[in-house]
């Protein structure tokens, strides 16, 4: 092959490259800014670091975790019965079927059921759980509150 049978073919390999990868960037660029009609205004999904790990429990009257935390935060949803959770140093809090609670990333806390009724929970998580010692008697039969909540 000649030399300039060789920069011909540098030439269209280049363009073609340029092409594709500008092509591509288009592409992504529409592909993510296309309005889902499912929502009003600006609304982003968000995927890094955002893996988050579902868990469902029925807790039989008495039972509960340890006390743990969570390296992003845990939700806590109660769908059924009745739940209770505590934030290591504050009160138990008393959670009715339909109401949830946030746990903040790395606040060592438990939940679980009242000692007299059964609750199943719902329960979303991200990252890593670190599990610590068992709940006291004391602790988890403390006097309960109930949270304050809008309807």
């Amino acid at each position: 092959m000649n030399r300039k049978s060789r920069l011909s073919v540098r030439w269209a390999v280049w363009l073609t490259v340029g092409l594709l990868a500008a092509g591509c960037g288009l592409w992504r660029i529409h592909a993510q800014e296309q309005p889902n009609p499912n929502f009003m205004g600006k609304v982003t999904r968000i995927e890094e670091n955002s893996k988050g790990t579902t868990a469902h429990f029925r807790f039989e009257p008495g039972s509960r975790t340890k006390w743990h935390s969570h390296e992003g935060g845990q939700i806590i949803l109660v769908e059924e019965g009745v739940g209770l959770t505590q934030v290591k140093g504050g009160p138990v809090i008393e959670l009715h079927a339909g109401e949830t609670i946030y746990c903040p990333p790395g606040v060592v806390h438990w939940h679980g059921a009242a000692p007299n009724q059964a609750g199943v929970q719902f329960n979303v998580s991200r990252g890593g759980i670190t599990w610590l010692e068992e709940v006291s008697e004391k602790d988890y039969t403390a006097p309960t509150k109930r949270l304050m909540t809008a309807h």
